[in-house]
């Protein structure tokens, strides 16, 4: 497998990990949509305060700094939501990346042939990064394979009445409905065995099911 196709194999159809992209981003529009993205992004920015602890993942803290540098680093299209959405789905990004970087750390990742080599071929992939889009595209081969769509499709043909377009016409949209489920499975397997812990504006951490 190419590092281009492991980066794109990442993040294709998983919303969730959108920002763990390590390839460069989209440039900036110019224009009335450019200037509409660069003041969502200052609006998310200023709504956190950079030394705030805003989660912690087993030993690891999350400060506000550290959500702001993440946004910064977004794509334009995330940073059109608004700032609130914008600073949610970036700290639970953020958690989600720790987990993985805590296994692929734990699975010593760091001296796996395939984290080399993407390291040494793409100058702007940290070690970080390639350990945990290593790990991310295991786990998607193992939990979403052919066998897993040609399923997924056999169960909506027997739940509709209507005649559905062929596997091939769709397999691209299953296989993305369910690699959005199997991240989320990951998510689940690895919170499992780490506490993690979000913190209020006071400092305070938040109750479980408190937005």
């Amino acid at each position: 497998m190419t590092t281009k196709t492991l980066l794109r194999r990442t993040t294709v159809g998983i919303a969730m990990i959108a920002a763990l992209a390590t390839t460069p981003l989209a440039a900036q529009e110019s224009g009335s949509s450019g200037s509409a993205e660069s003041q969502t992004q200052s609006d998310a920015s200023q709504l956190i305060n950079p030394e705030q602890l805003v989660a912690s993942v087993g030993e690891t803290e999350i400060t506000g700094a550290d959500v702001s540098e993440f946004i910064d680093s977004l794509p334009p299209q995330m940073r059109q939501q608004p700032p609130q959405i914008v600073i949610s789905m970036a700290v639970q990004q953020m958690v989600l990346r720790e987990l993985l970087l805590q296994e692929a750390e734990a699975q010593n990742l760091g001296d796996d042939p395939e984290v080399q080599s993407i390291v040494e071929q793409a100058a702007d992939v940290a070690l970080e990064d390639a350990m945990v889009q290593v790990y991310l595209v295991r786990e998607l081969e193992t939990r979403v394979t052919d066998e897993a769509v040609q399923q997924t499709y056999d169960q909506i043909a027997e739940q509709t009445e209507e005649k559905l377009p062929p596997l091939d016409d769709v397999r691209l949209q299953i296989k993305q409905q369910l690699q959005q489920q199997a991240v989320q499975g990951v998510q689940q397997d690895l919170a499992a065995d780490v506490e993690i812990v979000f913190y209020g504006p006071d400092g305070e951490p938040m109750e479980a099911g408190t937005d």
